[in-house]
């Protein structure tokens, strides 16, 4: 599974190849955002929210979109704790955001569940607090 997580945090990071990364979760993926309470079930429905297409993304700086800072693999599970590096949302400047996300992985070597720990911040523009 350590082969499979890197490559999928490398395809993140890169953010150049949306379907290669989509191609990492099942079709009956689930997938969580534990701060915004986002709960999203099939991999189309993941696709849609991720994204990448919709033009509202842009990166700031040279560099990655991420930086993985540490990684656990256990049999089929893997957490994952880094960096979302400064980016441009909707026209604002973002992050650093650090993240941890857990992820479950099938036989196959495919994501099937996968829970997103993100520090948006300012919380008061993301969370309303």
């Amino acid at each position: 599974m350590a082969e499979v997580a890197a490559s999928y945090f490398d395809v993140y990071a890169e953010r150049s190849d949306f379907d290669r990364f989509m191609s990492f979760y099942a079709d009956d993926a689930y997938l969580k955002d534990v701060v915004y309470g986002n709960e999203v079930r099939g991999k189309e429905n993941i696709r849609r929210f991720f994204d990448w297409n919709g033009g509202n993304f842009k990166a700031v700086g040279p560099g990655p979109a991420l930086t993985i800072e540490a990684q656990i693999v256990s049999g089929e599970i893997v957490v994952t704790r880094g960096v979302f590096n400064r980016f441009e949302y909707g026209g604002k400047v973002l992050g650093p955001w650090e993240f941890v996300i857990w992820q479950q992985f099938n036989e196959s070597g495919e994501i099937i569940r996968q829970e997103d720990w993100i520090n948006y911040s300012p919380k008061e523009i993301h969370v309303g607090e």
